[in-house]
C-alpha cells in the first residue's frame, strides 16, 4: 500500500501517483480508474482527498467523469494547448497571469547582424537577454520558448523576471516610470532549432510559430522585445478580434 510522507497535500501526491499509473499504462486509455471507495482503501485517504485528486486529473485532461459509470482515462499525457485571445494591450497582462516563464538563462548580448534588425539598433549596442520555457497553467510540457531583450538600464528588474506573474513591461513601467504606448506584433512560421525543439519536446526541425512583440515607450523608444517560439498549432492557438470603427472616429488604419 502506498504511503505519503512528504509535506505536499495528500491529494497532490495521490494525483501524481495516479498520473504515473496512467503514463505507465497501468490504467489504459479508455479504461476506468478504481472507484472512489477503492482508492480510499488503497491509499488510506479520505473521500475528499480522492475527489480533489481526480479533479486535478480532469483539469489536466487525463480523465473524464461519467455519472453512473465512473472515471475514465482519456489521455496518457496532460493537455498543453493554450488559446490566446487578444484585442487590446490589457490582454497582454492576462497572458502573463495565465502563463509562467521559467528563466533558464540571463546574460548580456551585443547586437550584431540579424540581432540588430530584431532589436532595431546599431551594431555594438548591449542588451540583457532572458530566456527559458513558458508554461500554461499547471502544464508540465512548455507551450513556448521565450526570449526577452531589455536595455541594460533596466537591469534592476532582473530579480523579478520569472519570479512574479506580471508582464516585464509592467515591471519597467513601475520601477522606472516608463509607459508603454504601442506594441508592434509580428507572427511568422519557422523551423524550430534543435535546442528549442528539445526543450519543447518535439522533433528537431519541427514547424513552429514565432510571435515577436516590440514594446515602445514615449518618443518611439524601444523598451522591450519579446520573442515566443511555439511548436505546431496543436499546442497553441492565437485569436484576435478586429472591430471596424465608425466613420465619426475616422477611417481604420
Amino acid at each position: 500500500m502506498p504511503t505519503f510522507t512528504t509535506r505536499q497535500p495528500r491529494y497532490v501526491l495521490l494525483a501524481q501517483s495516479l498520473m504515473q499509473d496512467i503514463t505507465s499504462e497501468r490504467y489504459m486509455v479508455g479504461g476506468l480508474l478504481p472507484t472512489e471507495s477503492e482508492l480510499c482503501r488503497q491509499f488510506g485517504v479520505s473521500r475528499h482527498t480522492v475527489r480533489e485528486a481526480l479533479r486535478r486529473l480532469r483539469e489536466a485532461g487525463l480523465v473524464s467523469r461519467h455519472q453512473g459509470i465512473g472515471t475514465r482515462v482519456k489521455a496518457k499525457a496532460t493537455e498543453t494547448r493554450y488559446v490566446q485571445s487578444m484585442a487590446s494591450l490589457a490582454d497582454l497582462m492576462q497572458y502573463a497571469e495565465k502563463t509562467r516563464l521559467a528563466v533558464r538563462s540571463t546574460r548580456e548580448v551585443v547586437a550584431a547582424g540579424p540581432l540588430c534588425d530584431l532589436l532595431r539598433c546599431k551594431a555594438g549596442q548591449r542588451w540583457l537577454l532572458f530566456e527559458g520555457p513558458r508554461f500554461a497553467g499547471r502544464a508540465t510540457v512548455p507551450m513556448a520558448y521565450t526570449l526577452v531583450y531589455i536595455p541594460p538600464a533596466y537591469a534592476g528588474i532582473r530579480q523579478y523576471i520569472g519570479a512574479l506573474k506580471v508582464p516585464i513591461y509592467t515591471l519597467i513601467e513601475e520601477h522606472f516610470g516608463e509607459r508603454i504606448v504601442e506594441v508592434l506584433q509580428e507572427i511568422g512560421a519557422m523551423a524550430l532549432s534543435p535546442k528549442v525543439s528539445r526543450l519543447l519536446h518535439v522533433r528537431a526541425g519541427s514547424a513552429g510559430l514565432s510571435i515577436t512583440r516590440h514594446y515602445f515607450g514615449a518618443d518611439d523608444r524601444l523598451l522591450e522585445v519579446a520573442v515566443n517560439l511555439h511548436p505546431a498549432l496543436d499546442r497553441y492557438r492565437y485569436s484576435m478580434r478586429l472591430r471596424l470603427e465608425s466613420q465619426a472616429n475616422g477611417p481604420p488604419h
